[in-house]
């Protein structure tokens, strides 16, 4: 599952009368990845949900640093998405030096189906996080409701004319009349009023509260209509959803629930005082999206490929023998269709021009010399690329994936970035087939 990162809830209460005014640089902030602000003022109850959110978590969103004059500098990583502060400044991170088209990116890692959206996809880089997984959530839904929503049985208890499942002795003899034509039971219906569905309708109504294009906000309500007719208003917690396991009955809602999750762990910093903004914040970490996009690119041309199959994330056991062996996940492994490895790929988002890092060489070659197959490094388009080199008589390239293209359309996005993969399987798959045989 992509990791998603919701946060809020962070930070005591605090009266900010007479404290410092937050003065941002920009309204919204505006970053890039791995980009930094200019050193600004900020107000306690500010100060305090920043700090907090980096005491909470090991690798948090934002690297925040206070300076001697008690100024804050936020500082961006490969997190993309949204913070609102208490005080309502706005701070948006987008990956706009190697994503053109975030919604893109995020569109073919899901693999959403493109014939689903007829909303104008011309959300860039710029554009408010929550409007790009809103158009994802309506289209997942969209294609869910056209294949149907799930039924399941749900444990019920009602007062009925006829005796359904088994009487509850208890609530019967509450009855009021002493010779009742109406009973009290407790039976399973099959219905599709169930928690599956009731967090897909929860996670409508929170998102529509936040995304900012009035287009996609009325469509969203349109479904959320659709979905009241066969679904009750519930309260579902984090919890609950992250306990909704799918069948093959139900798997058409894989990406849905993977959304709805998303949006209702995401949680809002309490009220400090009247007329201050509540705070909240949803970042997407984009190394896991850059790996689905990585995965699913190989896949599209190994099916072109005559004998080729891809495994994503695939095990690869026992690197280290002895009592503490240790197994590792690369991104890629590109098989021959009776199950020899042929080729291992990892996948790493680097921006502004990054260069391939020692451990991302280290751990490539443990799969290369694990396996004895190829390897490669794949980077984003725009990431510079390594000369390629030898592992123990074994090749090990860099490569980059279109993900930079500018182009027109999302079809256009899709055939430039498979393109750039197919590229590399003519130089390398290719190779590394023949020396197989």
């Amino acid at each position: 599952m992509t990791e998603f990162l919701p946060i809020g809830g962070l930070g005591p209460h605090i009266d900010e009368a007479g404290g410092t005014e937050t003065e941002p640089p920009s309204e919204p902030i505006s970053l890039g990845e791995h980009e930094e602000t200019d050193p600004f003022p900020v107000s306690q109850a500010d100060a305090e949900f920043l700090e907090s959110m980096e005491e909470r978590f090991a690798t948090a969103p934002l690297d925040v640093s206070f300076g001697s004059d008690g100024k804050v500098t936020l500082s961006s990583g490969s997190y993309v998405g949204v913070l609102t502060l208490p005080s309502g400044v706005r701070v948006e991170v987008t990956p706009k030096r190697t994503v053109t088209r975030l919604l893109w990116a995020l569109r073919y890692a899901f693999d959403t189906p493109v014939d689903t959206l007829d909303l104008e996809t011309d959300f860039t880089s710029a554009s408010s996080f929550f409007d790009a997984i809103g158009i994802l959530f309506r289209a997942e839904l969209h294609s869910v409701l056209s294949q149907g929503l799930h039924r399941d049985y749900v444990s019920t208890s009602s007062i009925e004319k006829r005796v359904k499942g088994r009487i509850d002795v208890q609530r019967q003899l509450q009855r009021p009349s002493p010779v009742t034509t109406d009973f009290a039971v407790d039976y399973e219906e099959f219905t599709t009023d169930n928690t599956l569905n009731q967090a897909v309708l929860a996670s409508i109504r929170v998102l529509i509260t936040l995304v900012s294009d009035d287009d996609l906000r009325s469509q969203l309500r349109v479904q959320e209509r659709q979905l009241r007719e066969f679904v009750s208003v519930e309260p579902v917690q984090p919890a609950t959803v992250r306990r909704i396991e799918l069948s093959r009955l139900n798997d058409h809602y894989t990406t849905l629930l993977e959304l709805a999750t998303l949006v209702l762990e995401r949680e809002f910093f309490e009220d400090i005082r009247a007329g201050t903004q509540r705070s909240l914040a949803l970042f997407v970490n984009m190394n896991t999206v850059f790996e689905r996009i990585v995965e699913r690119g190989f896949r599209a041309i190994a099916q072109e490929q005559e004998g080729l199959r891809v495994d994503g994330q695939a095990s690869i056991p026992n690197l280290v023998d002895g009592p503490h062996s240790v197994s590792m996940r690369p991104d890629v492994l590109v098989r021959t269709a009776g199950g020899e490895p042929i080729l291992v790929a990892d996948a790493k988002w680097k921006t502004n021009h990054e260069s391939p890092s020692s451990s991302d060489v280290y751990q490539l070659t443990s799969y290369i010399l694990s396996l004895e197959v190829p390897g490669v490094l794949v980077y984003p388009g725009g990431s510079v690329k390594m000369p390629p080199s030898t592992v123990e008589g074994y090749s090990l390239h860099s490569f980059a994936v279109s993900t930079d293209a500018d182009t027109g359309s999302y079809d256009d996005y899709v055939q430039d970035l498979e393109a750039s993969v197919e590229r590399l399987f003519d130089q390398v798959v290719t190779e590394a087939s023949e020396s197989s045989r």
